[in-house]
This record gives C-alpha cells, sequence and structure tokens, in this order.
C-alpha cells in the first residue's frame, strides 16, 4: 500500500515536472515569435546595407594601399 502511495506521488510530480518543461518551451517558443518582425530585415534593405558595408570596406583598402605605397616609396 505505501509503495502504491509512493509511486503516485512519484508519477504526479513527475508528469507535473515535465507539463511544466513542456511549456516552460512553448513559452519561449512564443517569445521568438513575438520577436520575429521586430528582427525580421526585408531583402532589399539587407541587400542595401551590405552594398553599403562593401563600399565602406573598399574605401579602407584604398586608404591602406596608399598608406603602404607611401611607406614602401620612401
Amino acid at each position: 500500500m505505501e509503495q502504491v502511495i509512493a509511486l503516485g506521488i512519484a508519477g504526479i510530480s513527475g508528469t507535473g515536472w515535465f507539463i511544466s518543461k513542456v511549456f516552460g518551451r512553448m513559452r519561449h517558443l512564443e517569445d521568438r515569435i513575438d520577436r520575429l518582425p521586430l528582427e525580421y530585415v526585408l531583402k532589399q534593405d539587407y541587400i542595401r546595407e551590405m552594398e553599403k558595408m562593401n563600399e565602406e570596406f573598399r574605401e579602407i583598402n584604398n586608404k591602406l594601399d596608399r598608406l603602404v605605397e607611401k611607406i614602401v616609396s620612401k
């Protein structure tokens, strides 16, 4: 009789733990889904930003090339 009670309590607490884990993960997924519209970037905006970054990298490269040419020519 005592074993049945102990198994019942263990089963109930195990089930409660499992359910809380499942609902916790679902809540985490819902939070991530709620943030999606804020984190989403249009393809056109992404392309425009990538082009800006590439242009800045080109400028940095050109400046470094001129600096190296100055140092080498001395």
